[in-house]
């Protein structure tokens, strides 16, 4: 693919390509140097590719010429001096156990050659397809048959999936999903429990896939929750989500009750603090829990309002309570009456968690408009909210008592659930604090976040430098910076990438990527068809409106 010029260090080179390496080698590749004199071959990225051509350049004595047009540029182009320089960096010496430090540049005139992944692949990753806890993935840009290794043991550090719509990051968090359905463990193949949360129905043709073959890798099965407003709530595999409230404390419920009032955006401190104040002096008058409060016995909750606003020097204002009284008689309305997502025997519990952890389980929580009609997004956030808990507090006993159990928490439209304030003002979100505390305390009990936006400048700046696998897909310019400050940086030619990348092709960089350095990769093809993630425009239009 081309030769090695003078002045190269252990850390770069500089190398002309052939004419062929010209037609093939591409920014982001991967390339190996062989070194005849010392017998080292090293392993290089391509960071940037520069033509040059001697009759073609700024302010040469052609440029008057070029400027009227007179230039018979074809000509110059057969007679003068061009090549193209490619930019390396070297990343490590392959060897027997894996990649090797570089003492030695290679000298000038080393070649540069294609790797053969399927022959090379225990030298340049150390592991081979089949190694226990290695998933394989994609390909390397460039290449035809080349996947990269991810470390299934590093999943616990945390993931982000980042990209604009049509960049195709829900497709490849699918794809990973399936890999992670058939993880090699020496003698067979094992799954790891994953729980999505999934805002737009791009992972219901797995269920379908399921409930139509009865299997997905080695998934004990595929369970679908959506709201019992939803047609799909009686089809197999699906259940109803409901959660209770016990999880919450006092002042967690009543941020949420009063800010459901206001659509989420505001609140109000004295409703919150009477509210707050009204509920733990119910349950401890009556042991209720808050769960029975609110759904069966919320005529005790109103009787101790008003005791708390009545008469001279009440702690509660009148109209206090009175906006009080209104907000819990829109929670009672709307999410005990209408949605009924609170229930006295919650499907989303300590139990719940139990079974998908103890086999292994993919749970799909259906936010999209066929799970999930007219849901408002506060309902949504407790429903999360909520969730962060159960998991919290389980995976914390589990560790306590030395049960060693793992699970992905994959969370689609994540700047919802855990914002940043400065640049996507949500104003509340009953699920962020738990997520931050997931984010840096949840992989000492192997629980995984995987966050999937398309915005990472819109994600609580806690949370977002806690994950340490990155899946960087196309993304928006003003996301670049953030991107690049929270994975520890990418090589310059990446990084300008970022903004154009193809539909498919994604950066890969972090803790599960064997190789230790960012890789453009072609996201591999998914087993299960992605049905869910295709139009028929045209196909409806003729059916529907075609003449003659």
């Amino acid at each position: 693919m081309g030769i090695v010029l003078s002045g190269a260090t252990t850390t770069s080179a500089v190398a002309q390509l052939t004419r062929r390496g010209e037609d093939v080698v591409l920014e982001g590749m991967l390339l190996v140097i062989s070194c005849r004199r010392s017998g080292q071959r090293i392993l290089a990225r391509v960071d940037s590719l520069r033509p040059v051509n001697d009759f073609f350049r700024e302010g040469d004595v052609w440029s008057s010429v070029r400027r009227l047009g007179e230039l018979e540029e074809s000509l110059l182009e057969e007679v003068a001096r061009q090549y193209t320089l490619a930019e390396l960096t070297l990343i490590g010496v392959l060897g027997e156990k894996g990649l090797g430090s570089v003492r030695r540049p290679p000298a000038p005139g080393a070649r540069v050659l294609m790797l053969d992944i399927a022959k090379e692949a225990k030298e340049l990753f150390g592991a081979e397809p089949g190694t226990p806890g290695i998933v394989w993935y994609g390909t390397l840009a460039g290449y035809e048959n080349a996947p990269i290794p991810l470390n299934v043991e590093n999943i616990t550090m945390h993931m982000g999936v980042f990209g604009e719509t049509g960049s195709g990051k829900s497709y490849g968090v699918g794809y990973l999903i399936e890999l992670l359905s058939r993880i090699p463990v020496g003698d067979g193949e094992a799954a790891i429990p994953i729980l999505v949360i999934d805002a737009n129905g791009d992972y219901l043709d797995y269920h379908r896939h399921f409930v139509e073959h009865g299997e997905l890798g080695a998934f004990r099965g595929v369970m679908r929750l959506v709201f019992s407003i939803s047609r799909a709530a009686n089809e197999p595999l699906t259940h109803v989500l409901t959660i209770g409230l016990d999880e919450f404390t006092a002042r967690d419920l009543a941020e949420f009750i009063v800010g459901y009032k206001y659509g989420g955006l505001e609140f109000n401190e004295l409703q919150v603090s009477a509210l707050e104040r009204t509920l733990r002096e119910v349950v401890e008058e009556t042991g209720y829990s808050y769960t029975e409060l609110l759904t069966s016995r919320i005529d005790l909750v109103y009787a101790k309002l008003n005791e708390l606003s009545t008469g001279r020097g009440a702690p509660v204002h009148h109209q206090t309570a009175k906006a009080v009284r209104t907000a819990l008689e829109k929670f009672e309305n709307d999410l005990v009456e209408q949605y009924k997502v609170v229930d006295r025997k919650p499907m989303l519990s300590s139990s719940f968690v139990d079974k998908i952890t103890k086999e292994p389980w993919l749970v799909l929580i259906d936010f999209s408009p066929e799970g999930s009609p007219g849901i408002p997004l506060p309902v949504k956030q407790l429903v999360v909210g909520y969730l962060t808990r159960v998991l919290y507090r389980q995976f914390t006993e589990y560790k306590v008592r030395g049960d060693e159990r793992y699970l992905l928490f994959v969370i689609e439209e994540a700047q919802n659930y855990a914002p940043n304030p400065r640049n996507y003002p949500l104003g509340w979100s009953i699920a962020r604090d738990y997520l931050a505390l997931i984010a840096t305390q949840g992989r000492k009990f192997g629980l995984s976040l995987c966050l999937v936006s398309q915005r990472p400048a819109f994600i609580d700046p806690v949370v977002l430098s806690m994950l340490n696998t990155w899946f960087i897909h196309r993304v928006a310019p003003e996301d670049v910076p953030y991107i690049a400050r929270a994975s520890g940086g990418l090589p310059q030619g990446l990084e300008k990438r970022l903004t154009s990348l193809p539909r498919g092709v994604a950066v890969v960089a972090g803790q599960m990527n064997i190789l230790g350095v960012p890789l453009l990769v072609e996201v591999g093809r998914r087993r299960v068809s992605h049905e869910m993630g295709r139009t028929r425009v045209v196909e409806t239009l003729r059916r529907l409106y075609r003449s003659g």
